[in-house]
């Protein structure tokens, strides 16, 4: 299978369905969907059937790439150390140590 390289590129994600995302996070309630590149997206769970954010761990956790659900191909490339910083800041974040 050939990997799937993501053109960088500007997410704008509305603060509601990022506020779904970190709620989701919070209380661990993120479902998950395999696309046909075997890529896991996760996302809050109960929202798939509105515009939410998309958020997948890239295989050897160096990256986690986000997108929303009304445009799958531009992704936000976050490292691993972005991605604990915004986490650390979730209600309830414990920290990762």
């Amino acid at each position: 299978m050939e990997a799937f390289e993501p053109e960088r590129s500007e997410v704008r994600i509305p603060k509601a369905a990022l506020d779904a995302l970190t709620a989701a996070l919070s209380v661990r309630t993120a479902a998950i969907r395999t696309w046909p590149d075997g890529i896991e997206w996760m996302y809050a769970l109960g929202t798939w059937d509105e515009p939410h954010v998309e958020m997948a761990l890239m295989p050897g956790g160096e990256e986690v790439w986000l997108r929303m659900s009304t445009d799958r191909s531009s992704i936000a490339v976050w490292t691993i150390e972005q991605w604990l910083d915004f986490t650390a800041e979730l209600p309830g974040a414990t920290s990762p140590d």
